[in-house]
């Protein structure tokens, strides 16, 4: 148990990150938030809660400012809340020579151009890449490459400004999105990255370490609209059992990905893409995966990431001494994205109650509301059973309420 005076920083204490302040308080540490920036957008500072903090600290990219202001609270250690948080942390942690995992490759944990070339080198599979802001140097690559292609910010978050590309104009319109606008994080996106479509099936391992020794906490499969493995983007994703040969060579892949990348310290969250040559590297963040996803394994009886990331700042032996763990699941999980028929203004929601009437629903979140513009996502439901038919026949159900109309959306002048 910690003690009532230790102090944790938590750089951009949003969407888990929020969770991660709760769940330290609950073991009695005070939490300090550092925002790393004034322009990440109100709506990706969810769960933010400033009554959980002893103080919050708006950094102004003078680092020994932030620095200063941090001391008087003596942190024992500076971790980063959310994607945004990931290289401030870093050089915080050093400056105060804290345990890090340090800055020697924070950019490369955040740039997926950086990521994939430091992968690469270390001997992991990794799509083919580049970078470029010129759109003739893209298209010549891919002209090489071949279609389809996918193209999305260096430093993208989620699926913002994500494009699977099969033309030369495809790629222009997306090169032209990607450049013109700023990252859902209210960053200036300064370049294009361009990497082979790969086709087959993704996985994503959630693990916490320390010192360098791992602990796989969930695996999870996403899962493509209709099992298409040309569609883009996914609109399901399952939690899976820990044991399976699967799972060894995922986790066996994920924590080499950690290796190469330098995280020594924290969670991370790898999505690899499982080709007929075997794992592929799609990304790795230094960071809680988002949401509920961070709890739902210890809601199904499993290793939490949150709980073995509370143990790794202030009971790191205690971690250690529980790195064999292998529960069984006493429940499956989903997550099934709701998703309206095409972009545009939304007009009318209906069939809600059906779904707050499925037997395995454990939550649902819709925030668009009439008026709202969506994209291909606009809610996420959450099922949880001990039966997977059950689940899978609860999917079935809302994939029917989708057809019938879930998300009425107004077609986009022209079209």
């Amino acid at each position: 148990m910690a003690q009532p005076e230790t102090c944790v920083a938590i750089v951009d204490p949003f969407s888990s990150g929020a969770m991660l302040a709760e769940a330290l308080t609950a073991r009695r540490a005070t939490c300090v938030a550092i925002l790393s920036s004034p322009d990440i957008p109100a709506f990706m500072r969810s769960g933010f809660d400033p009554s959980i903090f002893v103080a919050i600290i708006e950094h102004g990219n003078d680092l020994g400012a932030t620095v200063d202001a941090l001391r008087r609270y003596a942190p024992l250690r500076v971790v980063a809340g959310f994607e945004s948080g990931v290289i401030l942390a870093d050089r915080l942690g050093e400056e105060m020579s804290l345990v890090t995992n340090g800055t020697t490759l924070s950019e490369a944990r955040r740039d997926k151009y950086l990521m994939l070339e430091t992968a690469r080198r270390s001997g992991l599979a990794t799509p083919r890449h580049f970078r470029s802001r010129n759109i003739e140097s893209i298209l010549a690559w891919i002209h090489e490459v071949d279609w389809p292609v996918i193209l999305k910010p260096p430093a993208s978050v989620a699926s913002d400004n994500v494009h699977r590309c099969a033309s030369d104009d495809d790629a222009r319109r997306a090169t032209d999105a990607i450049l013109s606008e700023r990252s859902i994080l209210g960053e200036p996106n300064e370049a294009v990255l361009a990497q082979e479509f790969l086709e087959g099936t993704e996985y994503v391992v959630d693990a916490v370490s320390v010192r360098g020794w791992r602990q796989a906490t969930a695996f999870w499969q996403y899962h493509r609209p209709g099992l298409d493995s040309s569609a883009p983007g996914y609109d399901a994703m399952t939690l899976l059992p820990y044991v399976g040969t699967r799972q060894e060579e995922l986790q066996a892949f994920a924590f080499a990905a950690g290796d190469a990348l330098g995280v020594d310290h924290g969670p991370t969250h790898c999505e690899i893409m499982w080709t007929t040559d075997g794992p592929v590297l799609i990304e790795i963040a230094a960071r809680l995966t988002s949401g509920i996803n961070a709890v739902l394994s210890r809601i199904c009886g499993g290793i939490c990431q949150l709980d073995r990331t509370v143990d790794a700042i202030l009971a790191p032996e205690r971690f250690l001494a529980a790195l064999d763990d292998r529960p069984s699941l006493q429940q499956r999980a989903a997550n099934v994205f709701l998703m309206p028929p095409h972009p545009g203004q939304l007009t009318r929601v209906r069939g809600l109650d059906i779904i707050e009437q499925l037997p395995t629903l454990h939550s649902m979140s819709v925030r668009a509301k009439p008026g709202d513009q969506v994209g291909r996502v606009a809610g996420m439901v959450t099922l949880v059973a001990e039966d997977i038919h059950a689940i899978e026949r609860d999917i079935r159900t809302i994939r029917d309420v989708e057809r019938r109309g879930l998300f009425e959306v107004a077609a986009a002048p022209g079209n």
